[in-house]
């Protein structure tokens, strides 16, 4: 009795140092995570003040130079409207009541896939969804009927994601999110090897990704990068955590067989943002000629006050997004919503609402400096206009399309695809 009467003590003893050790490290370890994020803020709030001078200029009135310290020749764009075709109207009724989210891709062979989702109940993001496709081999003048890629069940909602070609392989991909509202989410993948006629079965990747970088890709397009830095590298733009809020840049080196997460941008504060907080959100990148990635995000509680977007640069193949290169560009004014941007040939192209609130009046602007400054602008859709994408086929680059959600009095009426005719000229 003796003998269990010492013992006893010391265990109680032992057990309160390991308690007290345990305790010391989690307010230890909470202390690193919000001083890190908190040196992050004060980082993105440098580079925001730095940035807030953008504006839309006239192209004629920004002298560039050249690396060898010469005046670069002015170049002039213009965009003209080749055709206009509705591909998705929202009946309100029925199974379907109303089509969102376009995304849209040139096929390896030159045609084009839009993609939508089909919203069972409401136009919410929470209900049971389709995913329906429609493919055009003539330009974008025609499409075949719709078809269904995906259908969740009664209680499940999927979120569309990001599409995508691997050039060398010849394929296109579609990157989703599973059971969006779900405590984790799971990231899955499709393909096409035949132009975008048939489809596999998706599989899911969240275990490579890892689950707490399982994010919503988004909504868009992933790129295929073409110069170094990770030459070939396929990079999609992910959104969105179970367990916080932020940005990630998903990676593959080996044709979309195998995943990781790369550069990670989480929200200040991670969780329970409120108005004025820093929170990246849905997001598309672009490759420039440098082999830099330039990623341009949703403003999700507008921060800084500003409505606008934020925009970021990987210069490591999407490994990192430096803080230095983290900004709000105050001449892309929108309402909180997923944005296209396409660059090629030395322009940037960029569409949205030019609303600071209300989802109407969308444009495409462009930038000769890669989005240093934003050059001129046209005019796409005058009336109500919610989310947008564009496209340039590789086999044919003057022409630039874009798939957007439109309608009179509510964006949602309808999702259309414009074709527009690039021209170019130069001056001194």
């Amino acid at each position: 009795m003796a003998t269990h009467s010492k013992i006893r003590p010391m265990s109680m003893r032992l057990r309160l140092l390991l308690l007290a050790s345990l305790f010391i490290v989690v307010v230890l370890a909470r202390w690193i995570v919000n001083n890190t994020f908190y040196n992050y803020q004060m980082n993105i709030n440098t580079a925001v003040q730095v940035a807030e001078g953008s504006s839309i200029q006239d192209y004629s009135h920004h002298l560039q130079i050249t690396d060898d310290g010469q005046p670069r020749p002015q170049i002039g764009v213009s965009l003209n409207v080749v055709h206009d075709v509705v591909l998705f109207t929202s009946p309100r009724k029925g199974d379907i009541l109303i089509y969102r989210i376009p995304v849209l891709t040139y096929t390896p062979g030159g045609n084009l896939v839009a993609v939508v989702e089909g919203r069972r109940k409401s136009e919410g993001d929470i209900h049971s969804k389709i995913f329906a496709v429609r493919r055009s081999t003539d330009g974008g003048e025609t499409w075949s009927p719709p078809q269904r890629l995906m259908d969740d069940s009664s209680t499940i909602s999927s979120y569309i994601g990001t599409v995508f070609v691997d050039d060398t392989t010849a394929t296109i991909f579609l990157m989703y999110a599973y059971c969006e509202f779900c405590p984790l989410i799971s990231m899955m993948l499709m393909n096409s090897t035949d132009d975008g006629i048939t489809w596999g079965r998706p599989r899911n990747i969240t275990d490579m990704v890892g689950e707490d970088y399982a994010a919503y890709p988004g909504p868009g397009y992933g790129i295929q990068k073409k110069h170094d830095p990770a030459k070939g590298r396929l990079v999609v733009c992910g959104h969105g955590f179970h367990h916080g809020k932020g940005l990630v840049l998903l990676l593959s080196d080996d044709h979309g067989v195998t995943w990781r997460h790369g550069a990670v941008v989480p929200s200040v504060p991670f969780t329970n943002g409120t108005a004025g907080d820093f929170d990246p959100d849905e997001c598309q990148p672009v490759e420039l000629p440098d082999g830099s990635i330039y990623v341009v995000a949703r403003n999700e509680k507008v921060y800084k006050k500003r409505h606008c977007k934020i925009v970021m640069r990987s210069f490591d193949g999407g490994e990192t997004l430096p803080r230095n290169h983290t900004y709000l560009d105050g001449a892309l004014v929108e309402p909180r919503i997923a944005s296209g941007l396409w660059y090629h040939g030395g322009t940037m192209f960029y569409s949205g609402p030019k609303h600071d609130y209300k989802r109407q009046n969308l444009h495409i602007r462009w930038s000769h400096d890669d989005g240093k400054t934003w050059s001129s602008q046209k005019q796409i859709w005058g009336e109500s206009a919610g989310y947008s994408t564009l496209m340039m086929p590789p086999q044919d680059t003057s022409h630039l399309y874009i798939m957007y959600e439109r309608g009179t009095t509510n964006p949602y009426d309808e999702i259309a695809v414009t074709k527009l005719e690039i021209s170019t000229w130069e001056g001194s």
